[in-house]
């Protein structure tokens, strides 16, 4: 119900209020007082369930798994676990909370029976780490205001053998692509982001893959320098060229949408995990006055 139709509904109550009061106290004052009292804990009531509980977040959608799975939410701005559930059947239809409007990350993961060579005598050394998992991951931006219904979805048809053998395999999880989407402004645009970022991993991974085939080439005709420099390359998680190129675009897509609220998010995320966040500074010089301050006391406090 909306704030108008509400307060038209509270006047309309309060003047039968009053009229019931003057008739009935032409009547019987005794009676007066019971039904004054019984009109009392009829406004109280209508006032509380009129204004509800906080909006809650619904979550649906399809996990094509026959084992128990598990879903674990967190707020990606305080670290804190805000949601977690354990979910018997391939169908998510849950009422995860009232949260405040943010990036989120929602973990799905499910018990693993196969262990990596590498993995061994980490876990023996390691009980408390309990059972190996196969683990999918994705963030999202949540906003009562704008929805409150929100559904995981999968970029492909999978039957559980095949979502495990891509995980098991080197950088295969993210070949798997979920999302978290609703009718949202800032949602989807934060998706758009997303999908830019994903398009750069991509070129990251293919590149770094070519590179691997040509290292392997100089070791075979003894260039073993040549074939050191580009080992050292792949090393690291990006690439010099990709890296940069990725940057540029990330700066380019908070400018042309400066003014959603999800941009403040997102800059706030890169600009504080990056060791490059000084190149995020026109962003920072675009927001408002109020922003700016907001996010300085933020920075200060943490």
């Amino acid at each position: 119900m909306s704030v108008k139709r509400k307060i038209v509904l509270y006047y309309c109550i309060m003047i039968h209020y009053i009229n019931e009061c003057v008739y009935l106290q032409q009547k019987n004052t005794s009676i007066l007082e019971n039904n004054k009292i019984k009109l009392l804990l009829g406004f109280i009531l209508y006032f509380l369930v009129g204004c509800g509980t906080p909006d809650q977040v619904y979550l649906r959608g399809n996990i094509p798994l026959k084992d128990t799975f598990y879903i674990d939410v967190y707020n990606m701005h305080t670290g804190i676990k805000t949601f977690s559930d354990t979910i018997c059947s391939e169908n998510i239809n849950h009422q995860i909370g009232t949260l405040p409007k943010g990036i989120y990350q929602l973990i799905v993961s499910w018990d693993r029976d196969i262990v990596k060579p590498q993995e061994i005598e980490r876990f023996a050394r390691q009980p408390e780490l309990g059972t190996p998992r196969y683990y999918m991951s994705t963030t999202f931006w949540l906003d009562t205001k704008e929805s409150n219904n929100y559904k995981l979805l999968l970029d492909n048809t999978y039957q559980q053998a095949e979502l495990e053998e891509l995980l098991l395999a080197k950088d295969g999880g993210e070949s798997i692509k979920i999302a978290v989407v609703s009718d949202g402004k800032n949602n989807k645009i934060y998706n758009e982001y997303l999908a830019l970022v994903d398009r750069y991993k991509a070129k990251n991974r293919y590149q770094k893959d070519s590179l691997q085939q040509v290292a392997i080439h100089y070791n075979d005709l003894k260039l073993l320098q040549e074939a050191d420099r580009l080992q050292t390359l792949l090393t690291r998680n990006w690439l010099t060229n990709v890296k940069a190129e990725l940057l540029k675009a990330e700066i380019d897509f908070m400018k042309n949408n400066i003014e959603n609220e999800v941009i403040v998010d997102i800059y706030q995320i890169q600009a504080n995990t990056k060791e490059d966040f000084k190149e995020y500074r026109e962003v920072y010089h675009l927001f408002p006055p109020t922003i700016r301050q907001a996010l300085a006391c933020w920075k200060k406090n943490n």
